[in-house]
């Protein structure tokens, strides 16, 4: 996603935060949200723990618990988009919430054989937002675990729409 030094990222499936925190040395604007509930908490202390032993740049991350689908809005919009979960389509919320020059990187396609698109959002001479799509690897598909959704405070099934 070739992040620049003050851009602002979006990852949607913080996870054990091993990304999170890598972006964090390359950018001080890192939002990362994650589904799982204990999940989430654990990887925000891990953080703190590391910002109480001097390890500042963790303190560019933000951290939220939340369905990742709908982006996070307040926050939007967002130079660089990452989603490390796979699902059969592009989530609007998400690129809405992309900037006209910004890139997102997705994993798309049914359940086990996703592809990897780079997603760039463009504005035409005209001033038509448009969408350029490339996979990443070239056609070869990836496993990724689902875009699970939230139902209350429940995960529940997936956003695929297949």
């Amino acid at each position: 996603i070739e992040v620049k030094r003050d851009e602002k990222v979006l990852e949607v499936g913080t996870g054990s935060g091993y990304q999170s925190a890598y972006l964090s040395n390359l950018t001080s604007k890192v939002w990362t949200i994650e589904i799982i509930k204990p999940l989430a908490e654990r990887t925000r202390s891990r953080y703190d723990a590391l910002i109480q032993n001097g390890y500042t740049e963790f303190q560019a991350i933000n951290t939220k618990q939340a369905d990742g689908y709908y982006g996070w809005e307040e926050a939007a919009p967002f130079d660089k988009i990452i989603v490390t979960c796979g699902i059969d389509h592009i989530p609007p919320p998400l690129l809405q919430q992309l900037k006209t020059g910004g890139i997102m990187v997705i994993p798309v396609g049914p359940p086990g054989a996703q592809h990897i698109l780079k997603v760039v959002k463009d504005q035409g001479a005209d001033g038509q937002i448009g969408v350029r799509r490339s996979d990443i690897y070239n056609g070869r598909p990836v496993p990724f675990v689902p875009f699970t959704k939230l139902e209350g405070e429940a995960v529940k099934g997936t956003h695929n729409k297949r």
